[in-house]
């Protein structure tokens, strides 16, 4: 039954004892169950065999070895697990260089090496024959060494073994085809071979003690002894390549490698060298240099347009780039906006019987207490009607007056507004270039202006320069923008900036940086909505403790015709409030339904209400009202497809939309441009205005 390595699980015969005792936890390498496979298998390979074998694993090669090769290391064990460097520490300076060749990848043959092997207590050398190759690792890199002693022998046979070599060594260099040579260290040749000498044609006797420097040429005689010196110096392999003078004085080129060589002892103790006649190929290389260099410039001309070519690719890789972050931006806020202008739509339903029943209480109380509570409370719910115009103006979905605007002018009027708002620590600097008109909504534009205007007195709690610019700037098109003329409106401030991830958020409704109950953080989001909702866009840039710079781009207009249409006469005004029409309420919310049923009949109207556009369409077949009021956002069939079927029926009836949350463009298609619109929350008198306006006189 065979043995096995204590946790490794390698049969191990007749050998290893010595492992399958070893506690490996207490060594470098750690538990033998723990070991990377490779180390396993060649683990089994030293374990398993007779022949000595040694292992040496990772940077510090920590030894594995079986019981032949631990007769070997006689009085240097218990060696498992340590370094070889430790083991063999009397004569490591020798075996240093040879280590590292092998684990570089060179596979190394050490033919009667010197080894002082201590027994006993007594130190006697051994010339020993062994191979050396590397391991690989499971990561493809060489993990550590692995060596064969292939014999072991007294110094008796030195000299025989010596000469053996030196013989064998003869014979293959006199068979080779290149001149061969071994020099000693005072630089002098102790051995040429038959190439050697043929080259320069001259007696073996002579060709050994010949002065290679002789037959040097003048113009490489220079070059070739300062490369030798510094190669010889360096202890490494070295290359020269030059001229030399051949026996029957032609000039050749060759090619020499040159590679120390170590004694015994591992001291060194000359060089050996090889020489290639390399005449051809340089001739050769000379007749082609011209092809060459012809070569090399249309490679280069090539080169630069690739390298043209590449810039180009790489900057419209970054172009790309760009976009697509600027489209994942636009649709992560188109995402935002549709959420926000549901929520708005809730809130104004909300708020709609809330802010009409507070204004009818505050008129109809007499009681200072309670008039005064229903007035705070009716204020805020138009305080509350006010944030959500503003999550409409960032969702983009809130119907506006789109019409040229001169923004020079629009700036000129806040300037009163813009001083009284900022405070006299702010220097405010306006730079009114030829900006002409924009297309937007002059009531938003304002309201961005002042937004970003008190965004910028918040950034300067110590003071500083607030500046506002206009100018007419050309845009070449992209994800937000198609191309073509804008308004820029540039807002800057000298105050304490943005850090990036703040930047990176700065549009998103109810970030804020400000604290609890400075702002709604629905500044930026309503200036961004603004521009985007008017075909444009809002770009800002902003450094910590350098200030933000935010530009508005409007689509740059014509400015609007003058109106010389006559003026209607007195008689042609609107009347007052209507009175006694019938109405027809359609909105799927019931108490905002019921809240103007309630309204319309206290101002003297006959009002029915329908929950959805089935509902209503079954009313007006009994008969179609004076007016019908219609909510936009209901399930199934929104507002405006419901009046496109009422007005197919009933050409004549008249409709006012009442909403906060409309598509411009689905009224407008609809019943066309300039439809009337209710907006959502409203009070008494709005809604007596609107109902003035649309039906006309107050009926007999």
């Amino acid at each position: 039954m065979p043995h096995r390595a204590s946790g490794t699980g390698y049969p191990l015969g007749m050998t290893g004892i010595a492992a399958r005792t070893c506690d490996w936890a207490k060594t470098p390498l750690g538990p033998a169950e723990d070991w990377p496979q490779s180390l396993r298998t060649a683990a089994s390979i030293v374990l398993s065999s007779n022949i000595p074998m040694l292992l040496g694993w990772g940077p510090d090669l920590l030894v594995v070895h079986n019981d032949s090769y631990g007769e070997i290391l006689g009085d240097r064990r218990p060696a498992l697990g340590k370094p070889l460097r430790e083991i063999w520490a009397d004569i490591w300076n020798s075996m240093a260089e040879k280590a590292a060749r092998v684990l570089a990848g060179e596979t190394i043959y050490m033919e009667s090496e010197p080894r002082p092997l201590r027994r006993g207590g007594t130190v006697e050398t051994a010339w020993v024959t062994s191979c050396y190759n590397p391991v690989i690792g499971e990561d493809g890199t060489i993990a550590g060494i692995f060596g064969v002693v292939i014999s072991v022998s007294s110094d008796a046979r030195t000299e025989e073994r010596i000469r053996e070599s030196e013989e064998r060594f003869r014979l293959i260099a006199d068979s080779a085809p290149v001149p061969i040579w071994v020099t000693r260290l005072d630089r002098r040749r102790s051995f040429v071979n038959r190439a050697y000498v043929e080259f320069l044609g001259i007696p073996y006797e002579q060709a050994v003690d010949n002065d290679w420097r002789d037959i040097i040429h003048p113009d490489d005689v220079a070059r070739i002894l300062a490369e030798s010196i510094d190669g010889e110096a360096s202890m490494q392999t070295f290359l020269l390549e030059g001229r030399f003078r051949r026996g029957d004085g032609q000039w050749r080129w060759l090619r020499s490698i040159s590679q120390p060589r170590w004694g015994a002892g591992g001291e060194h103790v000359g060089f050996i060298g090889v020489a290639h006649d390399v005449t051809e190929h340089k001739e050769a290389e000379r007749g082609l240099r011209g092809t060459k260099e012809a070569l090399e410039r249309k490679v280069e001309e090539r080169t630069a347009d690739l390298q043209t070519a590449l810039a180009r690719l790489q900057a419209e890789v970054r172009e790309r780039e760009r976009a697509e972050e600027a489209l994942r931006q636009a649709q992560k806020m188109e995402a935002i906006g549709r959420l926000t202008g549901g929520i708005a739509h809730d809130f104004n339903n909300l708020l709609t019987p809330v802010i009409g029943g507070l204004e009818i209480l505050a008129r109809s109380v007499e009681e200072p207490r309670l008039k005064r509570l229903a007035s705070a409370a009716l204020e805020s719910g138009r305080r509350g009607a006010k944030l959500t115009t503003q999550l409409l103006a960032f969702s983009r979905i809130q119907r506006i007056q789109m019409a040229p605007v001169a923004v020079n002018q629009v700036i000129d009027n806040l300037r009163e507004i813009l001083r009284h708002t900022i405070g006299g620590g702010v220097v405010i600097r306006t730079e009114l270039g030829d900006a002409g008109h924009a297309l937007c909504d002059e009531n938003q534009l304002e309201n961005a202006i002042l937004n970003l205007a008190i965004n910028a007195r918040d950034a300067m709690p110590e003071g500083g320069i607030l500046t506002i610019a206009t100018s007419r700037v050309g845009e070449p098109g992209g994800v937000e923008l198609e191309e073509g003329d804008y308004v820029r409106i540039l807002v800057a401030d000298t105050g304490q900036g943005m850090a990036p991830e703040v930047l990176a958020r700065a549009t998103e409704p109810f970030f804020s940086t400000k604290p609890l109950g400075k702002g709604t953080g629905l500044g930026l989001a309503q200036v961004y909505g603004i521009a985007r909702q008017s075909g444009g866009t809002a770009r800002i840039e902003s450094r910590e403790g350098e200030g933000t710079r935010v530009e508005i781009l409007l689509p740059n207009v014509e400015p609007p015709m003058a109106d010389h249409g006559a003026v209607p006469e007195e008689g042609e005004a609107a009347a007052g409030e209507a009175a006694g029409a019938d109405i027809l309420v359609v909105d799927d919310d019931p108490d905002v339904r019921a809240f103007l049923i309630e309204l319309l009949e206290g101002l003297g109207h006959r009002a029915t209400g329908a929950e959805s556009a089935a509902a209503a369409l079954a009313a007006v077949e009994s008969g179609a009202p004076d007016l019908a009021l219609i909510d936009f956002a209901m399930p199934t069939v929104n507002g405006a497809q419901l009046a496109g079927t009422l007005r197919e029926c009933h050409p004549d009836l008249r409709i006012v939309f009442v909403t906060g949350y409309a598509e411009s463009d689905q009224l407008d298609g609809a019943l066309g441009p300039g439809v009337p619109v209710l907006r959502k929350p409203f009070g008494l008198d709005a809604l007596a205005a609107m109902l003035a306006e649309t039906i006309g006189p107050s009926r007999p």
